[in-house]
């Protein structure tokens, strides 16, 4: 009698285990059934979430584009492109130019003109040293436009250190038009930085 009680109980505790076994097989499915189906986030640079915004300095699509050859050293104007545009809100189209020029070497610049059309003449209103300085691995000089709620023009520069990708405190200068003439505002510091770009 003892015997089969002791047969039955072992038989018992052996299903019990199976049980409890097979119980936790399915609920560790459920579990990783339930990981899977939790939203993934990855982050990566095809993810445009986690992409850095690309500078650009605010001009439309220029509405001429004049080519040019370059010397025998690889310097000189390389692109010309011409925008049409009333930033002084009087119904005339006005002229803003923008210059390619090639150095030679790794570093080229951006030279800007501005001019409001007053009758059949073009009067250029551009400020002084209104160019950009470009480099392979840091911009020191940087230019944006904003036509929206008034034309104005924001320059972003700083002095060159003892090797080109020195940081140096950044200095912002802001120009906003007034009738043909510039309004200037306080020249602003910033923060020493490599690539001036970073702070428009």
């Amino acid at each position: 009698m003892d015997k089969l009680r002791n047969i039955i109980l072992f038989i018992f505790v052996i299903i019990l285990c199976g049980l409890s076994f097979v119980l936790f097989r399915v609920t560790k499915k459920q579990d990783s059934e339930q990981e899977n189906k939790q939203p993934q986030i990855v982050l990566s640079d095809n993810n445009p979430a986690v992409k850095k915004s690309v500078f650009t300095d605010g001009l439309p699509t220029p509405d001429a584009t004049i080519k040019y050859t370059l010397d025998e050293f690889g310097m000189g104007p390389s692109t010309k492109n011409v925008y049409y545009i009333d930033i002084d809100n009087n119904g005339t189209l006005d002229r803003i130019t923008k210059t390619f020029v090639e150095t030679g070497n790794a570093h080229s610049y951006y030279k800007y003109t501005i001019e409001i059309k007053e009758g059949d003449k073009f009067i250029d209103i551009t400020p002084d040293n209104f160019q950009t300085t470009n480099g392979v691995i840091c911009d020191l000089q940087q230019i944006q436009f904003r036509f929206e709620p008034q034309f104005m023009v924001k320059l972003i520069y700083r002095e060159l250190g003892d090797l080109w990708d020195e940081p140096t405190i950044a200095k912002q200068k802001t120009f906003m038009l007034s009738g043909n003439s510039w309004q200037t505002y306080p020249e602003k510091k910033l923060k020493p930085i490599c690539d001036v770009k970073e702070l428009f």
